[in-house]
């Protein structure tokens, strides 16, 4: 929908929820960030721009509210890699998706949560699932969760990528896990298999200090964009075999894809990444075909302050079967 402001106005959010009074402000928040929003062609740079006389405002009219999400337990297998009466960190296997959405709405690690707390199903309404962010985008992430009730959830990870994920087991941990989150003092180490591309750095580490944010025609990419939220990962390559670089990959903060999308941004995709250009397929030295069947993306260590004690708990996830294989088969050394 496009609005022609015929006299100067305030914030630009604060004028969407007047002219839309069935979405509320924080809604329209989360979507200006996400590009829906565009002031004279431009998606907007924040929710309190101020408008202009003359401006024109071009609005994605917001989807209808997602029906109410009923949350059965689940008896899932998930490796666990720390367990305790607050917390619950588990090695993720490939192919699982962490919360239900659209396309999966069940065997989700919070039903495999609910089934651990031997806890009765949920009942999400159609209203709440629709506040902050949407449920309608892809069910991926890198770290952040959207403000919605997940029981449980204070990170993600996308849907192939294996390893560490913190889960609490009552409100308070959920609080404590989330501020932690919020305040950059949880440590996030990952490993990728990428190109090798010539702005991976040849020794010591590297900084991308890109924003990040939705692709403005295909919705389910993020891009580098001025106009994103702040986003930082520091790389580090451990090998280099057959033209693909074993990297280290820091998350020091948690947006949607962002490692994915910030090796993309060094020409470097991730093995099996599809979505960012990533081959699925390689050839080892002796020029035999690997088939890459997901991205090869591990969440190999976390870190973080546990919510009752406040010791700090430090879980390493093992590689899995298709990382190490690939690997091994392009004689990269792999990290203990």
């Amino acid at each position: 929908m496009e609005i022609r402001i015929e006299q100067e106005q305030g914030r630009l959010d604060r004028f969407l929820t007047e002219r839309f009074p069935g979405v509320n402000r924080s809604r329209w928040e989360a979507w200006i960030r996400e590009g829906r929003v565009r002031v004279d062609g431009v998606p907007a740079a924040k929710p309190g721009l101020r408008l202009r006389a003359g401006a024109l405002v071009e609005t994605e009219m917001p989807p209808a509210a997602p029906p109410a999400l009923h949350l059965e337990p689940e008896a899932l297998d998930l490796p666990t890699l720390f367990e305790d009466a607050r917390l619950w960190i588990v090695d993720k296997p490939p192919d699982l998706v962490v919360h239900p959405g659209p396309g999966h709405p069940d065997r989700t690690v919070v039903n495999a949560l609910l089934w651990r707390l031997r806890a009765p199903a949920v009942d999400l309404g159609g209203d709440t699932l629709a506040g902050g962010r949407t449920v309608d985008e892809d069910n991926d992430g890198d770290e952040e969760v959207p403000p919605l009730p997940w029981p449980g959830l204070v990170h993600r990870l996308d849907r192939f990528t294996t390893g560490c994920l913190a889960l609490a087991k009552d409100a308070a941990a959920q609080a404590s896990l989330q501020a932690q989150f919020k305040a950059r003092s949880v440590a996030k180490i990952y490993l990728a298999l990428a190109r090798n591309g010539r702005r991976l750095p040849e020794a010591g580490s590297l900084l991308v200090d890109e924003p990040l944010a939705r692709h403005r025609a295909e919705r389910m990419k993020m891009t580098v964009s001025a106009a994103g939220r702040p986003a930082q990962t520091r790389f580090r390559v451990l090998a280099r075999s057959a033209g693909v670089a074993l990297v280290e990959c820091e998350l020091l903060t948690g947006r949607t894809h962002q490692i994915r999308v910030h090796l993309r941004h060094l020409g470097s995709p991730i093995l099996g990444d599809g979505l960012y250009g990533g081959p699925a397929a390689w050839l080892d030295p002796e020029g035999r075909s690997l088939a890459l069947p997901h991205p090869m993306l591990h969440a190999w260590r976390l870190a973080l302050d546990h919510p009752g004690s406040g010791q700090r708990i430090e879980v390493q996830a093992p590689l899995p079967e298709a990382f190490r294989r690939t690997a091994e088969a392009l004689g990269l050394p792999l990290p203990g």
